[in-house]
């Protein structure tokens, strides 16, 4: 992506990186501590499921709990049960997309079978709510975001014939949205300022966006780059940064084409990269901005200045790895 950045943009940068860095190791080793305490072969389940990721989720919810005041214990609770119900859905996009393979490595249905794997997913979920029934709010907030998942996932294929923009935002405000937004809003809920606990899920409803609308980004990006269907193309499940590409006339028909019958070959041969880069910069910027609105009534603070600089960040570091 391109963007300017000057001394104050690549400060802050480095001290998120800081504190991803330290955050991470330190909930690595609560994750470690509290499957430690689970029977061993319900353990060695869990610790496979687990296996890689960079524990976006948990971070973001530290944060904003740090932000508020919040207790790190109680965050780190949370963060395990986000970063468990994730994985576990992780694992059931695997066995339903036919991946067979997750973060360089086989995917868990791949090595263990679908049948293990869909019950180690369902385990994974279970155990992820036991970890974040802190209080009566902080289950709920998990519980719906169980439900946002499973409604996102159905949406990927059921939307397919009324597509449009709203259905796309709405879907993935239920998709990946709801992960981000529940990370966000569980930060609040364990902090003093629990009546900033909307304003936050909204925030990270921002920053669930801004990341998936990145990675529908990148399987454009890669497809056209590889002249073959990515990710979601060859799922033919549409996509804004694709569908908005018919701003272009010369796009119109092919684009409509993919979106009432699936072809994809014409479309990526012809669009052209910049013009996809063009579309990409123009859908994230608005969101950016309307995450720091958000922000507004949280306190001055480091943490405050970090949370600022998350949206952007955790794109750049979708695009930088190309998939989480």
């Amino acid at each position: 992506m391109k963007h300017t950045t000057n001394k104050n943009d690549i400060r802050t940068s480095d001290e998120l990186n800081e504190y991803y860095k330290i955050v991470k190791t330190e909930f690595d080793d609560h994750l470690k501590r509290e499957i430690s305490k689970e029977p061993m072969e319900i353990a060695a389940l869990l610790e496979k499921g687990l296996s890689g990721g960079k524990k976006l989720r948990p971070v973001l919810c530290k944060l904003v709990s740090d932000a508020l005041g919040g207790d790190t214990h109680l965050a780190f609770e949370c963060g395990m049960a986000l970063e468990l119900v994730h994985c576990g859905a992780l694992i059931h996009d695997d066995w339903i997309d036919g991946d067979k393979f997750r973060r360089s490595a086989p995917s868990l249905w791949n090595e263990l079978g679908p049948r293990t794997s869909v019950l180690v997913a369902d385990l994974m979920a279970a155990t992820g709510s036991l970890h974040g029934a802190i209080s009566l709010e902080t289950g709920k907030s998990l519980a719906r975001c169980v439900r946002n998942l499973s409604e996102g996932a159905i949406a990927d294929f059921t939307d397919k014939d009324n597509y449009n923009e709203a259905v796309y935002l709405h879907r993935i405000k239920r998709k990946t949205g709801a992960l981000y937004s529940t990370a966000a809003e569980l930060g609040a809920l364990v902090s003093p300022k629990t009546d900033l606990a909307p304003n936050m899920y909204k925030y990270g409803e921002c920053v669930g966006i801004l990341y998936q609308i990145t990675d529908d980004y990148l399987d454009v990006l890669n497809s056209l780059i590889t002249k073959t269907p990515v990710g979601d193309l060859a799922l033919k499940i549409p996509t804004l940064p694709l569908t908005k590409l018919s701003k272009y006339p010369q796009y119109q028909k092919i684009i409509d084409d993919f979106i009432y019958n699936g072809n994809t070959e014409e479309l990526i041969e012809t669009i052209e990269i910049k013009h996809a880069q063009e579309v990409f910069d123009d859908l994230i910027q608005p969101w950016q901005e309307m995450s720091k609105k958000f922000l507004e009534e949280v306190p001055e603070s480091t943490f405050k200045r970090l949370l600022e600089q998350i949206p952007l960040s955790f794109a750049n570091e979708l695009i930088g790895t190309d998939k989480n």
